[in-house]
């Protein structure tokens, strides 16, 4: 007899267990909870964006000794009237020095009769070797300046503020970094008119040359006869246009300053979690803090203004798009901070104290939280414990002790969903990420950065709703005492867990960051103590009210990183190069907002009578959106100034001229042609349409010189930056129209050992240049004047160099300059090739009528610089 088949035993998905539990809601309360974290989000841009009303000379009877926005903004006039100021040009070193001269010798004259305030003009040369994004140079500046007052206090020992007026090329520079000094200005002529001394002085410092690898910053705190007496500094920058400005960098161990900032700061704005994050370089920028730290030793904080971002370093970086109440805050606060800090006992103490961090943030600028790291590691630690013990023992009184196990099952079933979940939702967006660079789509939210929130942010809630509800299928026991509510809470107190490990993991690694997991923790205790205490637990909506009440306020807090990180980090991707697919880096961004607002609310889709309703409400978001940003304009990922908010695509073009030299100094070859710079994963693409006639147009890797020439004989000007972006080249019919080029002549050569040989040169030319050098096999480059040390070399096209940057401010006579070459016992021939490069910006008078046809080719939406280069090719 034939044994009977075995039926297979058949799992299925059930989404709708239990559908008429007394627990489960409609589908619709979960439109209601994206509603409380869309409303969440409002709350906190209103508050970032919110700025206070500013003060104007009418202003002025009533308030004496106040900041006054629209003194300020007469001084930012005048010198965002005079157009970009590169350092060297006239705009910089005669023009704008000379506002400054004017207006400090009007506060002069206004002071009150018991202040001094000195003034000197200190035009300075120097070198140091710096290191940005993993190439090393050394840069040299030769007179460039800075204008330097002091208002004397009862000691010397002073309190420094700095700010740069320098910018770069074709910027005004309003907001990088003019409107820092017109504030500066303004704390001067009011500090200037109070009738007593601080207890110490004040030093401002307006530098001629940061835009230029912070070089005037090395000349004063190098070589100013006041930098011995600086104690502590503020610096004052901007990375965006507007808004509010943030304190991002403090220290080193000098927790005093952030107790001044806490006392004395009317707006506070500060984050450590910025500091960390300004420290990984995933920030394309630096600032004159690095200089004062490393160069001076001395402790101090970075302010910057980062909001629209999009306009940094661009035309757009004007007053058009500056306000005065951006100043009335920024010098409220500044001024504020300044007369603690330089009233302070603990500036001239040696206050310093090695291993000490402060963990410092605010909330949403309406109050300012600061403690000591030893402190955050009791306060950390105190929270992810109770966190999980607290709504555990409660829920074990309010089951009996027989629910205890079931408890713990739940507990690790929540732990593990939203572990998975956060995991997935990465993985999505990322896979969406690359699907669009795939379609040659990228970076489509660039301009409207709300659909992130569809193509990013509902991909991962659907994906955490999913694990979710696998969970809630897969892994649930008919025989469990606990209801669903309870089932729900148990969930939560894995969430707890989730969030106490990792902010326990911060903790112990000495990062700051982990304050942000501890007040969701805490928001998450101020609805678990009172459900507990009030014996909550087993009642159908009275926890809930209580959970999502007290969970708006840890949406807020947590909305508020998503926003600022969206804000930081979309604009940067117009300018961090080609490397990593900026759609991989947003998507990260918003899968960790999502995990951040939304954690402590997906355990509550078990209570959901349809939750696969919500799942597919958040795919077909997605779904729409992809769909706008792909086949429709709104997803086009730049603007011209047409809608008022430009958001342009940043390309450099530099119409060079190459000469190549033999050994004897003889011309054997030359060609020009125009070197293109793109920024961002698209640039490309739009050479393409807009500017490429035939096949000529390479990449830099592809030309011919790439071959035979050392660094393909192309015209550096910052190291970084050739290693950073992508790079194009396309031969021009004639060369730029130049003159005044930097050079260098070769003078002699001295055997100074038998292996050991010193070439000299006579360097003319006051202009921004650069020198690499390659050495040959079995050379050496052992030492140059233009610093003590060699820097380490640098990498491009597989070969190795040595790199020196070199900015010229006040115009200078001939200088020289030597390389000392150590060579191996059996060499024979030449010791180094070395490449000479003179860098024309502002120079219009050298564009040709073929370099202006070919900027006009690029459409409004483009932010083109354009320059002129010439490259010397020389065999030593």
């Amino acid at each position: 007899m034939p044994k009977p088949k075995k039926i297979p035993k058949t799992v299925y998905f059930n989404i709708d267990h239990d559908t008429n539990n007394i627990h489960h809601v409609s589908a619709w309360y979960g439109i209601v909870v994206v509603a409380l974290v869309l409303a969440a989000g409002s709350v906190t841009n209103y508050f970032l964006t919110n700025l206070p009303e500013a003060l104007t000379v009418a202003d002025l009877e009533r308030y004496p000794v106040a900041f006054i926005a629209e003194r300020a903004w007469d001084n930012l006039k005048s010198f965002t009237d005079l157009g970009p100021r590169v350092a060297g040009s006239k705009a910089n070193d005669e023009l704008a020095v000379g506002i400054f001269k004017r207006e400090i010798e009007t506060i002069q004259a206004t002071k009150h009769v018991n202040q001094e305030v000195i003034m000197e003009n200190q035009v300075v040369t120097g070198a140091f070797n710096f290191t940005f994004y993993g190439s090393s140079m050394t840069t040299i500046y030769r007179n460039v300046q800075n204008i330097v007052v002091k208002l004397k206090g009862k000691s010397d020992d002073a309190l420094l503020l700095n700010c740069h007026f320098d910018t770069v090329p074709s910027s005004p520079g309003a907001s990088d970094d003019v409107a820092s000094c017109a504030v500066m200005l303004e704390i001067l002529r009011v500090m200037s008119r109070l009738p007593d001394e601080n207890r110490h002085s004040i030093i401002f410092l307006f530098n001629g040359a940061e835009e230029t690898l912070l070089q005037a910053s090395h000349g004063f705190i190098t070589q100013h006869k006041w930098a011995k007496d600086v104690k502590a500094f503020l610096n004052l920058e901007s990375a965006g246009s507007g808004g509010k400005e943030v304190l991002f960098q403090t220290g080193p161990n000098s927790p005093w300053m952030i107790d001044a900032y806490a006392k004395s700061v009317r707006h506070p704005f500060a984050q450590a979690m910025a500091e960390e994050l300004f420290h990984t370089k995933l920030i394309p920028s630096d600032t004159d803090f690095r200089i004062f730290r490393d160069y001076g030793n001395i402790p101090g904080m970075d302010l910057a203004h980062f909001l629209h971002g999009y306009r940094y370093h661009t035309k757009y970086d004007s007053l058009d798009y500056l306000s005065l109440p951006v100043l009335q805050r920024t010098g409220d606060n500044v001024l504020a901070l300044t007369r603690e800090m330089a009233n302070s006992e603990h500036l001239s103490a040696n206050n310093a104290e090695p291993g000490s961090n402060t963990v410092f943030f605010d909330f949403l600028g309406l109050f300012f939280v600061k403690y000591s790291m030893r402190v955050a590691t009791l306060i950390n630690a105190t929270v992810a414990l109770l966190a999980v013990l607290i709504p555990y023992l409660g829920l074990s009184a309010a089951a009996g002790n027989q629910a205890n196990k079931a408890i713990r099952t739940e507990a690790l079933y929540g732990f593990s969903s939203v572990l998975l979940g956060a995991l997935l939702s990465v993985t999505t967006c990322a896979a969406i990420a690359r699907q669009l660079e795939a379609l040659d789509r990228v970076m489509t939210w660039y301009s409207n950065t709300w659909l992130i929130l569809g193509i990013y942010c509902a991909p991962a809630l659907a994906s955490h709703c999913l694990m979710q509800m696998f969970f809630n299928a897969f892994f649930k026991n008919k025989k469990s005492t606990l209801s669903t509510g309870m089932i729900t809470q148990a969930r939560l107190i894995g969430v707890n867990l989730f969030w106490s490990m990792i902010s326990l993991c911060f903790t112990f690694a000495g990062l700051r960051s982990a304050y942000i997991f501890m007040v969701l923790q805490m928001c998450s205790l101020a609805s678990t103590i009172p459900t507990v205490v009030g014996g909550l637990q087993r009642t159908v909506r009275k926890w809930i009210f209580l959970h999502l009440s007290v969970q708006f306020i840890a949406i807020v807090c947590s909305s508020f990183y998503y926003i600022i990180f969206v804000n930081l980090f979309v604009p940067i991707t117009g300018r961090s190069g080609t490397v990593v697919n900026p759609d991989t880096i947003i998507g990260i961004v918003a899968a960790i907002g999502v995990l951040l607002s939304c954690s402590y609310l997906l355990p509550l889709l078990r209570l959901v009578k349809q939750p696969l309703k919500i799942t597919a409400s958040f795919s077909a978001v997605s779904l729409v959106a992809l769909l706008l940003a792909c086949c429709t304009p709104i997803g086009f990922p730049y603007r011209d100034a047409s809608n008022a908010n430009p958001t342009t695509q940043r390309h450099l073009v530099t119409h060079t001229f190459r000469l190549f030299h033999d050994e004897l100094g003889l011309l054997r070859h030359m060609d020009q042609g125009f070197l293109f710079e793109v920024q961002d994963q698209n640039g490309g693409r739009t050479l393409q349409e807009y500017i490429v006639s035939d096949d000529s147009f390479v990449p830099v890797e592809k030309m011919d010189t790439c071959t035979n020439e050392f660094f393909c004989g192309i015209p550096f000007d910052a190291m970084w930056r050739q290693a950073h972006f992508k790079h194009f080249w396309q031969p021009a019919q004639g060369p730029p129209e130049t003159h005044n080029m930097f050079t260098l002549a070769y003078e002699e050569t001295n055997q100074l050992s038998e292996q050991l040989r010193r070439i000299r040169f006579k360097a003319e030319g006051s202009l921004q240049s650069a020198i690499f050098i390659g050495t040959k096999p079995g050379v050496e480059l052992v030492a140059w004047s233009l610093h003590e040390f060699i820097p380490p070399p640098v990498t491009f096209n597989g070969q190795e160099g040595y790199f020196a940057y070199i900015t010229h401010g006040v115009p200078s006579g001939p200088w020289n300059i030597t390389m000392d070459f150590a060579t191996s016992a059996n060499h024979e021939g030449f010791l180094a090739e070395m490449g000479v490069v003179t860098k024309y910006w502002e120079y219009h008078e050298m564009y040709t009528e073929e370099f202006k046809q070919l900027l006009q080719k690029f459409p409004s939406w483009a932010h083109v610089v354009p320059s002129v280069a010439v490259v010397n090719m020389l065999t030593l």
